[in-house]
C-alpha cells in the first residue's frame, strides 16, 4: 500500500516538473560550487545554514538549543538541496558517515504564480489556439460531443486535439460504454497554469 501511494504521489506531483526539478538542481549545484570557488567552503556553508560557521574540521550549527558542533574529520558533507522542504536545515549527523544536510533551495515547486508567467500567444504558437483552449477546457472532464462543442469544431477534430495532448502526457482518456472522457493531467495543469486568466 504504501509503495503504491509512493508511486501515486510520485506521479501526481514530480513526474510532471521532473525536468524541472532537475534544472533547478543543476543550477543549485552551480551556484554552491562557484561561491566555494570565489569566497571558500566557510563561506558557502555560511550561505547554505545562516549563523553557522567552520572552524578548522567543526561546522558550528546554531539551533534552538545551544550551538551544535558537526565534527567533519574527512568524514565528509552531502548537501541535498530540495525545493518541497521550506522550512530551515535539517541535518543527519550519524556517526561514521559522511554528514547530511538537507536545505530548502529555490523558488519551490510546482511553478507557481511567483515563477516566469508565458504570455497566451506564446503558448498558442507551440500548441496552437484551439489545442491551447481544448487545454484550458479539460481542467474539468469532457466528452470528445461535449468538447467539439465548447471549442466550435467537429467530433473529429476535437478527437484529433485530444489524442495530441493525451500523447504529450498532458490530458487523458477515460472510455465509458460507448463514449469516451478526456481530462487534463497534472502536467497539462502546469503547462496552462502558466498563462495568466
Amino acid at each position: 500500500t504504501l509503495h503504491r501511494a509512493q508511486r501515486a504521489t510520485y506521479e501526481a506531483v514530480i513526474a510532471p516538473v521532473w525536468s524541472v526539478v532537475q534544472d533547478l538542481h543543476r543550477g543549485e549545484f552551480t551556484r554552491y560550487a562557484l561561491t566555494a570557488a570565489e569566497h571558500g567552503v566557510a563561506a558557502a556553508l555560511t550561505g547554505l545554514a545562516p549563523g553557522s560557521r567552520l572552524h578548522e574540521s567543526v561546522w558550528e550549527l546554531p539551533g534552538p538549543a545551544p550551538v551544535r558542533d558537526v565534527r567533519l574529520d574527512g568524514r565528509g558533507l552531502v548537501l541535498l538541496p530540495t525545493f518541497h522542504h521550506p522550512a530551515g536545515p535539517l541535518l543527519q549527523d550519524t556517526p561514521g558517515h559522511p554528514a547530511v544536510l538537507t536545505y530548502p533551495a529555490g523558488p519551490g515547486l510546482p511553478p507557481t504564480a511567483g515563477g516566469p508567467v508565458v504570455s497566451a500567444e506564446a503558448l498558442a504558437a507551440v500548441l496552437g489556439r484551439t489545442r491551447l483552449e481544448a487545454l484550458r477546457l479539460l481542467a474539468e472532464p469532457h466528452t470528445t460531443t461535449s468538447l467539439a462543442r465548447a471549442l466550435h469544431v467537429s467530433n473529429a477534430t476535437a478527437s484529433s486535439h485530444a489524442a495530441a495532448l493525451r500523447s504529450a502526457g498532458m490530458a487523458t482518456t477515460a472510455r465509458r460504454g460507448r463514449s469516451v472522457t478526456h481530462r487534463r493531467t497534472a502536467l497539462g495543469t502546469l503547462v496552462v497554469g502558466a498563462w495568466p486568466p
